[in-house]
């Protein structure tokens, strides 16, 4: 600079901002170190950062030297600027390094190895001629000329590098961050520009002087965002921040411990010294507590701002929820497929499952559930059907890695930072975690569905042992009939034979089926009265009526002859003279009545009495059945219905037994 400078506030603001710098430098080459073990990170990026810890290393080197005494001309003060702007002429290579993969046409590649070459020149150049002025004693003037055309020069190399790549840096994410870069340059061109226009203010050639040396910073907050790979970028940012916003907060310290009104109270008070530590602290914690403030706010920030990050927890409790609604497989891989590509706006994103993937030798980093990065020569690439994959997220479930995530972000979108990274691995657990629970499901649907087959078959069993209780009783009964019968009446003992030969084609044609036609039922049930009207002769009257709106619904078979037979046997066989027995089926609602009912004796000692309505049990069997009848029929409709069904006895006031039996209707859902 050429102007006249106020050394004081130089050298202050010089501290701190290169201070600042030096801090931002050294992260930023951890962390560029850091991701050049990344597979497709330029070796490139580590020379930038080299070169950003040199200037600002440098930098604070000269600028605390000359604080402490040593002379501008001293050789150690020359040494170390030597050093700070050897940093600063090599930076342009490196930016040219890193940009040299978008150089795909023919005259791009020329004009890439031209600048370049231009670059390497020019580095040298400023750097011989720097260090040949320090070590061969040459003017002073010599050094400052050389400042003033290290600006120049990087500013003019990377004018020329934009223009090279214009095509490839027309998108606006790659635009911005390469405006920043070249505004860093451009600003220290121009603030040496100014200083020499106005060299008669000092005041502006100081702030000429500060902004040259620190607008640096946008040349590595540009290259950062523009260049480095995955995960870091947002560390680094919001870490830089929290390193400016500390050396504002210096800065604003500064400026209020000179501030008049500092001063004053100083002087005003009976005690200096006191005042003076009284307020420097108070001003420090207000500095401090703001700071806390501030930095409490980085990161979001950062990550809404910068990143126009969406609300990642909103995203992932949309995602469990679609994920509850989806019971297989492929609606799991789509939930979890469609929430990546959505958030992060990828060009693709799959769900892979290791064990339908050919026969390979997955590395262990991918079997330990790390999310593995992959370059074009890794052969993950060939294993996983995502072109262009950068990125594999496991997903690890039943206590192993059993998918990956496969993700392509595309040529036209940055790299993915730690944010967007740690959204995959919650939502890739969250799809772990679903694809347990489908399992368990799985499981107990099939358990239960197990447990169904072996109720089934044996209630199908207990059903047929039932029906086995009741064909012999009833062949029993009825050969004593017509045995009885061969004797005082052979013709109608032939035809009750026949009859009987019926009746009994129908219990084995039904013997398979559970559940019959209520119609059917009844006819049979007119074919076993017909049957027993030989033995009771003109002293049996039977009434049958059915609503023909139940005609076609579905019963127990065989469950309306028990209470028949019971009926004669019981009430009607020991009752003098004529008897009277009515068989009706009726419509309630969701429900059917069946109902038999006799004028006969009653049901006996121990049944019901008159008014009384008994609940047949399966356990009971109301005191009439000979120990088949009641308790039969009150298993098989348990066996059936469960609690669905009912059958009552209950003593008629005029004489004889209503035997009564709800069930649902087939329409109402009753169980087959």
């Amino acid at each position: 600079m050429t102007g006249q400078i106020l050394l004081g506030p130089y050298l202050a603001a010089s501290l701190i901002g290169f201070a600042a710098g030096a801090v931002i430098s050294a992260l930023l080459l951890a962390l560029t170190a850091r991701a050049a073990r990344l597979p497709g990170t330029p070796t490139a990026n580590i020379l930038f950062s080299v070169c950003s810890l040199v200037w600002n290393l440098g930098g604070l080197a000269h600028s605390a030297a000359i604080a402490l005494g040593a002379p501008e001309s001293a050789r150690i003060a020359q040494i170390l600027l030597a050093s700070q702007f050897t940093g600063a002429a090599a930076w342009p290579i490196s930016l040219l390094a890193i940009w040299g993969p978008l150089a795909e046409r023919p005259w791009q590649k020329i004009g890439f190895r031209a600048l370049q070459a231009l670059a390497v020149v020019s580095c040298a150049a400023i750097a011989i001629s720097l260090w040949s002025s320090v070590f061969l004693s040459v003017s002073h003037a010599v050094p400052l000329l050389l400042k003033e055309g290290t600006a120049y020069n990087g500013t003019i190399l990377l004018a020329l590098g934009m223009t090279l790549f214009r095509d490839r840096l027309a998108s606006r994410s790659m635009r911005m961050k390469s405006l920043a870069i070249l505004a860093g340059a451009l600003c220290a061109s121009v603030a040496v520009v100014l200083s020499e226009v106005f060299p008669k203010y000092p005041a502006l050639c100081t702030a000429l002087a500060v902004t040259a040396e620190q607008s640096t910073l946008l040349i590595v907050l540009g290259a950062f965002f523009l260049f480095t790979r995955l995960r870091f970028s947002d560390l680094f940012i919001r870490y830089s921040l929290r390193v400016i916003v500390a050396a504002l907060t210096a800065v604003a310290f500064l400026l209020l411990d000179k501030a008049s009104l500092m001063v004053r109270a100083e002087q005003a008070a009976a005690f200096p010294l006191a005042a003076r530590a009284f307020l420097t602290t108070l001003a420090m914690a207000a500095l401090l507590f703001s700071f806390t403030f501030v930095d409490r706010h980085i990161g979001a920030c950062v990550e809404r701002w910068i990143f126009g990050a969406p609300d990642y927890r909103e995203l992932i409790r949309q995602l469990t929820e679609r994920l509850l609604q989806a019971h297989s497989e492929p609606e799991i891989a789509k939930a979890a497929e469609d929430a990546a590509l959505n958030a992060l706006d990828l060009n693709e994103a799959r769900i892979v499952a290791l064990e339908k993937t050919p026969a390979f030798d997955w590395p262990q980093a991918v079997l330990d559930g790390e999310v593995v990065e992959l370059d074009a020569r890794n052969p993950l690439h060939a294993r996983l059907p995502v072109p262009g994959v950068e990125l594999a997220v496991p997903i690890r479930s039943s206590g192993r890695v059993s998918h990956l995530l496969a993700v392509a972000r595309g040529p036209a979108r940055r790299g993915l930072v730690t944010h967007e990274v740690n959204f995959l691995r919650n939502a890739t657990a969250q799809v772990g975690q679903r694809l347990d629970a489908l399992r368990l499901e799985e499981r107990m649907v099939e358990q239960q569905s197990r447990e169904a087959v072996l109720l089934q078959q044996v209630t199908e069993a207990e059903l047929r042992a039932l029906r086995a209780q009741i064909n012999p009783h009833f062949l029993f009964n009825s050969l004593n009939s017509i045995a009885n019968l061969v004797v005082t009446h052979p013709d109608q003992a032939e035809t009750m034979t026949l009859r009987l030969a019926r009746v009994f084609r129908y219990v084995l044609a039904n013997s398979s089926r559970p559940l019959i036609p209520l119609r059917e039922e009844i006819e049979f049930l007119r074919t076993y009265l017909q049957i027993e009207e030989a033995r009771f002769g003109s002293r049996l009257t039977v009434s049958i009526e059915v609503d023909l709106a139940i005609a076609m619904e579905r019963i127990p078979s065989l469950i309306l002859q028990p209470l028949v037979e019971n009926a004669l046997k019981h009430g009607l066989g020991p009752k003098p003279g004529p008897g009277h027995l009515w068989i009706a089926a009726e419509a309630q609602g969701n429900l059917m009545r069946l109902r038999v009912e006799d004028d006969g004796m009653g049901p006996g000692r121990g049944g019901p009495q008159n008014g009384h309505v008994w609940t047949v049990a399966q356990s009971g069997n109301g005191g009439r059945s000979n120990g088949v009848g009641l308790e039969n029929i009150a298993q098989r409709l348990k066996a059936l219905y469960q609690e669905q069904s009912e059958m009552t006895l209950q003593a008629r006031e005029a004489g004889g037994t209503i035997v009564t039996i709800v069930l649902p209707r087939e329409k109402a859902g009753a169980t087959a």
